[in-house]
């Protein structure tokens, strides 16, 4: 017989963090298998843990008593099935314990709404004046079926809580950690690479044999006065090469060199799994990952993680507002988007490049003097552009983050030159820019 606790963070607890991460010790601390449902809910597998912790009443009011030694306010409800013990927790309070096999008489009451339904079920069902589980539940399965199919079936098996999903239990995060001690401790890189090199033949032969390659690597050095040197680092693309991990780890370690005699050291990979490609005749010639990982640990290196990374949007109006994150793995090409033509020939249709106009921003940008007339700019000069302007359009206004102490404003204006440049002035309040180039 199965017996299934549900936890629900009361929403009084408030937002925090690391909620969730509690929630999930508290029930681990009392059973092996748990499963983490959405935020602040879990279950936990409550069969068999009377010897441990008496009746499942005690079992109740110790997950409670735990959560809230941890600034965590939950309700508990025990019962047969997940999705009965989910519906007592949410409509119950406190602690609720339903007996066996009497989760069906205990939610025939229970409003209809703890199914969570979607839209159009729950209207059709209100129209049915369904308004309980014990009345959806009460419904002849077999008109049931025929005006709601198998929806309808399912959901009055959940309405007499019937769940016959077993519970999804929650594992660890895999990772792949290897250690040793050195003695006597050095104090110079080499030794201490040669080291990290044995621990990172181990973790590239796990890799392999888990079909895994790292996205993640962390080193740790142990030194002789008890205090810890670490760095975590990202490859460029995950990888399960001895080489390409010592690559980067000793790029690292040259960047963060420990400050004293090392006496153990630890080698952590966080392992992904990467599905394999077909590599197409037609893309274009890609690096090894590799000479790939390589290059970039070595310029992480010399400029700093921060200044590394592919360029993204940042959600707001300023103009040229990007920032720096990881590299994303590089989708298949597919060649130049083109779209195709037809001709009224015998030829057929035929494919043809769409032509666009882009603008080549410049960071950051040059500094001009701009001469108006009539409040139009009629010349222009900047670090190698110096010509009158034949055509201009604007300006526009751009304003924004007023609320902030980063506050923008500036006038923008489309600017074409006697020598055939196109370029984007702006104008800040009191000094002209050349914002970019149009090629």
């Amino acid at each position: 017989m199965s017996r299934i606790a549900c936890l629900i963070a009361a929403e009084t607890s408030g937002p925090r963090p690391d909620a969730d991460r509690d929630l999930l010790a508290v029930a681990l601390d009392h059973s092996p298998r748990v499963e983490i449902a959405g935020p602040g809910l879990v279950y936990l597998d409550a069969t068999g843990l009377g010897g441990l912790f008496g009746a499942e009443e005690d079992l109740a009011h110790r997950l409670v008593a735990r959560a809230g030694e941890r600034g965590i306010e939950i309700g508990v409800a025990i019962a047969g099935s997940r999705v009965s013990a989910r519906c007592a927790c949410r409509w119950g309070r406190g602690v609720v314990v339903v007996k066996p096999g009497k989760e069906a008489a205990y939610l025939a009451v229970a409003p209809l709404s703890l199914l969570d339904l979607s839209e159009e079920m729950a209207v059709r069902l209100d129209r049915w004046g369904i308004r309980t589980l014990g009345e959806l539940a009460a419904l002849p399965p077999a008109q049931l079926f025929e005006r709601l199919g198998g929806e309808g079936i399912r959901l009055q098996h959940l309405a007499r809580g019937e769940d016959p999903r077993p519970l999804r239990p929650w594992t660890p995060p895999l990772v792949f950690e290897e250690s040793e001690n050195i003695e006597p401790a050095v104090e110079v890189l080499e030794p201490l690479v040669a080291v990290l090199g044995r621990l990172a033949q181990r973790i590239a032969d796990a890799l392999v044999r888990r079909a895994c390659s790292a996205d993640q690597i962390e080193w740790i050095c142990r030194q002789t006065d008890g205090t810890l040197r670490e760095a975590s680092l990202a490859p460029a693309v995950p990888t399960s090469e001895r080489g390409s991990i010592l690559a980067l780890v000793r790029t690292s370690l040259e960047a963060r060199p420990p400050r004293g005699p090392v006496e153990a050291v630890t080698l952590r990979a966080r392992p992904v799994r990467v599905p394999p490609a077909q590599v197409s005749l037609t893309d274009p010639t890609r690096p090894s990952p590799r000479q790939l990982a390589a290059t970039l640990a070595r310029l992480t290196a010399l400029v700093g993680p921060q200044q590394i990374g592919a360029p993204m949007l940042v959600d707001s109006h300023r103009p040229d507002a990007v920032t720096l994150a990881p590299y994303p793995p590089r989708p298949a090409s597919s060649g130049r988007a083109r779209r195709p033509r037809s001709r009224p020939d015998e030829r057929g249709p035929i494919e043809e490049a769409i032509p666009a106009l882009v603008l080549r921003r410049l960071r950051p940008p040059l500094r001009a003097a701009v001469t108006l007339v009539a409040g139009r700019p009629v010349e222009v000069r900047s670090r190698g552009l110096a010509s009158r302007v034949v055509n201009s359009a604007g300006p526009w206004r751009s304003s924004g983050e007023w609320w902030t102490e980063r506050p923008w404003l500036h006038d923008e204006w489309d600017a074409e030159l006697a020598d055939g440049t196109v370029c984007r002035l702006s104008h800040d309040g009191s000094a002209w820019w050349v914002e970019g180039i149009y090629d």
